[in-house]
């Protein structure tokens, strides 16, 4: 009797542990048309790089399948051999099912079994989207490089580019006001349009901390989750030990700043009295500053020839990146500094605690808006000059 109880015992524990170790797992299979006897590589984001977990090597009819474990929300990327990826996103007790036509995985690409990965596929689709147009804004470009219409076309093209970025952010944020408890989010926080992150920490912190808190409760032990939740730790740290900033400016007269500029030669704020002044605190190592720049191009090349003036202070410490920088970026216009990082004079003269950070003057040189971006820096040289 007892030798039976103990039987049926183990033959429980044996059942419990293979059910609870079949939870953990998640299954890819899926089917690459024309595909017959290629090479898959499913690879895994670790750290900043890519690491090659499993070779898969598809059968005549191009089908495949593979378990793994999945406690954890895993980022993979299956590779074709031409150079192709399919974004996974696996949870456990996943059955992913795929189907694509090799060489045409984004036009073609289904996922079922994965509502996280689902997700993702809406997101690369929309990116896809996006960067057909940049391409066919790039194209235009090109072709009036060298044309009387150059200067003009730089201008509208910036504005179309910054058009097309501030609908890829209401594309993220409704994405992720929807799907916020899901690891989808993740990848839609680093949502990028030409290298160049559509959401910024400074103005849209609140999408960071509501998936934080979703996603730390859900899934505690991710690594992807872990990297997040440190980021937003650490970001309300070091906005916590900033200082109060000064009280209002608006109103005042800009204290004068005088510095060397890129060629040696002193420039002063003052000597610019009579122009619309922006007076911006950046750096080369600045990459929310370096975002902006196209916002500061596009914003110049319309109002310049009507009186309007950047001069911009560099709280670079390598004069080599400094002017590199300002050449890559072409910012054709007054740059100051005095190469001493955060103990920069101006920036403890104006307060300055963050960067970008700037100050707009009137023709008597006082300060009648502060923290011009992206759309809002046009808006209000329209209102003054048109």
């Amino acid at each position: 009797m007892h030798r039976i109880t103990y039987c049926i015992i183990v033959t429980c524990m044996a059942l419990l542990f293979a059910s609870c170790h079949h939870d953990h797992n998640f299954t890819l299979t899926g089917e690459l048309t024309g595909s017959a006897g290629d090479t898959l590589l499913v690879e895994e984001m670790a750290g900043k790089t890519l690491e090659t977990r499993h070779t898969l090597i598809t059968d005549d009819t191009g089908q495949f399948s593979f378990t793994d474990t999945a406690a954890n929300p895993r980022l993979l990327f299956l590779h074709t051999p031409e150079q192709q990826y399919i974004t996974i996103l696996a949870l456990e007790g996943d059955q992913i099912h795929i189907t694509a036509e090799k060489g045409k995985i984004n036009e073609s690409l289904t996922i079922e079994g994965s509502p996280a990965s689902k997700l993702v596929l809406t997101l690369n689709n929309e990116l896809i989207r996006a960067n057909g147009i940049l391409d066919s804004l790039s194209e235009q470009y090109q072709k009036l490089q060298g044309t009387p219409f150059a200067e003009q076309a730089i201008s509208r093209l910036q504005g179309e580019y910054q058009k097309l970025l501030s609908q890829q952010r209401d594309f993220v944020r409704k994405f992720i006001d929807q799907n916020y408890e899901s690891p989808a989010s993740l990848l839609a926080l680093s949502h990028q349009l030409a290298r160049q992150s559509v959401l910024n920490p400074s103005t849209d912190f609140d999408l960071f901390t509501r998936v934080d808190s979703a996603l730390y409760k859900k899934y505690p032990e991710s690594t992807l989750v872990l990297n997040l939740h440190r980021f937003v730790v650490s970001y309300k740290q070091q906005q916590a030990a900033q200082p109060a900033q000064p009280s209002s400016w608006i109103g005042k007269e800009a204290p004068d700043i005088k510095l060397p500029s890129p060629e040696g030669n002193m420039v002063s704020l003052s000597s610019l009295r009579g122009k619309y002044v922006l007076l911006d605190f950046w750096a080369s190592w600045c990459v929310p500053c370096r975002r902006e720049s196209p916002n500061l191009v596009s914003a110049y090349h319309q109002y310049h020839s009507k009186g309007f003036e950047i001069f911009q202070v560099s709280l670079d410490k390598r004069k080599e990146d400094w002017v590199k920088a300002i050449s890559d970026d072409q910012l054709n216009w007054l740059h100051v500094s005095d190469l001493k990082y955060w103990n920069a004079a101006p920036a403890k003269l104006y307060g300055v605690q963050s960067i970008p950070a700037n100050f707009l003057l009137d023709p008597k040189g006082k300060i009648i808006a502060r923290n011009l971006r992206g759309p809002a820096l046009v808006n209000k040289l329209k209102e003054l000059f048109d």
